[in-house]
């Protein structure tokens, strides 16, 4: 089945880019100038997102609808982290995905949206989906309308550098990219469970400040095993934390439950 063609109004961006970064500069593409004033169903309220797992993505996307006057609250994995996101104004929790505590998972239905931004683990896959029906039987609130699954291209496999669109097949190679698509399929049929419009964004090699092509050569850092392959490559695929962040604002605002999007 064709997927439908998704059109976002267009607004204005709403990060105060530095004007000393000389690279890492998302593209011109604008979404969604008013996703805080959304309200659907019986939902009056502002709206609150929760997400699972703060890292370089869900923080910006944090600090983004915090500047529209969301409530957002979330997860990460040490206490050093949380530190730094409070100074930020978010309320954090520390978080374990493989024992997920009872109070976090109860707070989850105190909030309109939850963004998922946890990877699968090598023999387990994704730790959140380990404990489906605790999630099935504690999600059931008139609260929680809106879901959005994290993914990454690797689930396409190597294309040999055709172009890919949302109607290319997957064809995952490694075991991580196999558990990748099997937990966007984990997701989509939990938010369908529970009634919720459920997403599934396939990201590409994400950049922005701090992660450009640059930072990674000037680092001190030895380079991970992942940004050595990724040396090989002949054809890769790369998206602006800045524009995953606007493309979140669009599905927002006019949702397309049980579709992937590809970033």
């Amino acid at each position: 089945m064709e997927l439908p063609t998704l059109r976002f109004a267009a607004g204005g961006f709403r990060y105060r880019l530095n004007p000393e970064w000389p690279i890492g500069r998302p593209s011109k593409l604008r979404f969604c100038p008013a996703a805080a004033s959304i309200t659907n169903g019986t939902n009056k309220g502002p709206n609150r997102m929760f997400i699972l797992g703060m890292g370089y993505v869900g923080e910006f996307v944090a600090q983004d609808l915090l500047n529209q006057g969301w409530a957002v609250s979330g997860t990460c994995t040490s206490a050093a982290k949380k530190e730094k996101l409070k100074k930020l104004g978010l309320d954090v929790h520390v978080f374990d995905a493989n024992h997920p505590e009872l109070d976090v998972v109860n707070i989850l239905n105190q909030h309109t949206h939850l963004l998922v931004s946890i990877p699968p683990r090598k023999d387990i896959g994704d730790p959140m989906l380990q404990h489906a029906e605790l999630l099935r039987s504690k999600l059931n609130s008139d609260c929680l309308q809106w879901l959005c699954y994290l993914s990454t291209t690797s689930v396409y496999g190597d294309c040999g550098g055709a172009w890919v669109d949302e109607n290319y097949q997957p064809k995952p190679q490694s075991e991580l990219a196999k558990l990748r698509l099997a937990a966007e399929e984990g997701w989509l049929s939990l938010g369908h469970d529970l009634g919720l419009a459920a997403h599934v964004f396939r990201l590409g090699g994400i950049y922005g400040p701090g992660r450009s092509a640059i930072d990674t050569i000037t680092k001190p850092e030895p380079l991970s095993a992942v940004q050595r392959a990724r040396s090989f490559k002949k054809f890769t695929s790369r998206v602006h934390v800045a524009d995953i962040c606007n493309a979140l604002n669009g599905c927002i605002h006019k949702p397309s439950p049980g579709y992937v999007l590809l970033c």
